[in-house]
């Protein structure tokens, strides 16, 4: 199966980390992104969220699709309770279509509050 590197309008390979999607076959793999744009992040998770979800929709311009045809979304949350709301209406704005892709959501509070418990 041939892998294409998808990369945004403008992107310096030389100080790139990695690829902002990869296109293997028919399915598009897009990584993830902060709510940050040139180099200066959003101040509160409302404009940071729908910073990141703006940085990924250029990604999926670049390869030629839209939001219309994602099937699952990723989101790492610092403090869920405080920013599940925020990420959930900026995905609604970006991406209009009901039913909505796929959530995943990952919390990492969470994670601490259940290693805490077994020890």
């Amino acid at each position: 199966m041939e892998k294409k590197l998808i990369l945004k309008p403008n992107t310096d390979v030389k100080n790139m980390v990695i690829a902002p999607g990869c296109q293997a076959g028919k399915l598009l793999f897009v990584s993830g992104s902060a709510g940050a744009k040139d180099g200066s992040l959003g101040i509160g998770i409302e404009a940071q969220a729908r910073q990141a979800m703006e940085n990924l929709g250029e990604v999926l311009e670049a390869a030629g699709t839209s939001w219309d045809k994602v099937v699952k979304v990723g989101c790492f949350l610092v403090q869920a309770s405080r920013d599940f709301g925020a990420g959930t209406m900026c995905s609604k704005s970006i991406s209009p279509r009901t039913p909505q892709p796929a959530p995943r959501s990952a919390h990492p509070s969470r994670w601490r509050e259940r290693s805490s418990r077994s020890n």
